[in-house]
């Protein structure tokens, strides 16, 4: 039996055609939808200063425990806490009886002494003595005299003075109450010098850190406020109790009224820069201390891939990469939370 060759007309033909090549275009209009849209950023390493943050407490440069060098009753105190002082004022002094008693009869000695050697050496010229009784009463003589300056320099010091113009910031002793040498009577406060904040810092920050390295403070006394301010003391071996290094900052002249014991946020920018890949804060994916992940577009076949990158620093609004990322990378910052490894996408900006 012979086949029958059905015979389409052209008209009905060409129908087909078109719609069978409309039936493609759909295919890989859909496929190209179906790509996830992304937005990328080229990742170029740049040279940053990395901030260091800390806190702590405003002090006057000049802050010290002022004492009496001897022990005995407090007689009288001049100046009370918050009130300002000039160099040399008399502050506080003990009762000077005893202290009084000590000078007199030091240099009572000291005169007996005196007049003893006059009359050895009368002896001695007149070789009725020896040399050695000439000598012991030379060593008497200095003897007392240094009895004297002992006793005189308690009794300056049974006295305080302010050591320059300044504040008490505070006092720990009341009149008629019994101190012991050495024991602190006032907290002083010069405001002849600078005003200053120490920190701490830990050991990976302090390597980054040099002298005169700019600083800001901030106090939550004036929130509005940014006190400029540079590093002036950097300590070379960590506190022994918490293991942080001391840095003192200094703040820069200003107008403000500021109070030993404000509270200091402290913001450093160190001098010394690093090369970090700098991406926006979305590029992030997953992180875990100075561990995270981004993801980069292939760019020759469309294909999101999630990498791991080392954080160096994360600021307001961007990324400092320390390692995981080369320069051209194409990273993804908008679209990643649709982004698995190996997802296609499509690229709005490169």
């Amino acid at each position: 039996m012979a086949l029958k060759i059905l015979s389409i007309p052209p008209l009905i033909m060409t129908g087909l055609l078109i719609i069978a090549t409309g039936c493609g275009e759909k295919a890989v209009q859909q496929n190209f939808d179906e790509k996830v849209v992304v937005e990328t950023v080229e990742a170029v390493q740049k040279e940053v200063a990395i901030p260091v943050h800390s806190s702590g407490k405003l002090s006057a440069k000049l802050e010290v425990k002022l004492a009496f060098k001897t022990g005995g009753i407090t007689d009288r105190i001049y100046f009370d806490e918050g009130q300002t002082l000039k160099k040399g004022q008399l502050l506080a002094q003990l009762d000077l009886s005893e202290i009084n008693a000590q000078v007199v009869q030091a240099r009572a000695a000291f005169e007996k002494a005196l007049r003893d050697l006059e009359r050895v050496k009368k002896l001695y010229e007149d070789n009725v003595t020896t040399l050695e009784q000439l000598q012991n009463a030379s060593t008497a003589l200095e003897i007392a005299a240094s009895r004297v300056k002992v006793a005189e320099f308690n009794l300056h010091y049974s006295s305080i003075f302010a050591p320059a113009n300044g504040k008490i910031l505070k006092r720990f002793v009341e009149p008629g109450e019994l101190v012991g040498g050495g024991s602190p009577v006032f907290l002083f406060g010069s405001d002849e010098n600078d005003w200053i904040v120490r920190i701490g810092v830990v050991d990976m920050d302090i390597i980054r850190l040099t002298l005169g390295d700019s600083a800001s403070v901030f106090f939550d006394t004036y929130p509005d406020i940014r006190f400029s301010a540079y590093i002036s003391e950097i300590a070379e071996t960590a506190d022994p109790m918490i293991g942080t290094f001391e840095v003192e900052v200094t703040l820069d002249k200003n107008e403000h009224k500021l109070v030993s014991g404000f509270i200091a946020k402290v913001d450093i920018v160190p001098s010394k820069r690093e090369a970090f890949y700098i991406i926006p804060v979305e590029s992030l994916v997953e992180g875990d201390g100075k561990n995270g992940f981004v993801y980069t577009l292939e760019k020759d076949t469309g294909v999101a891939r999630k990498i791991g990158v080392e954080i160096g620093h994360i600021f307001d609004r961007e990324i400092a990469i320390s390692s995981g990322l080369k320069d051209g990378d194409a990273v993804i910052f908008k679209g990643v939370e649709y982004l698995s490894d190996g997802t296609q996408v499509r690229a709005s900006r490169l």
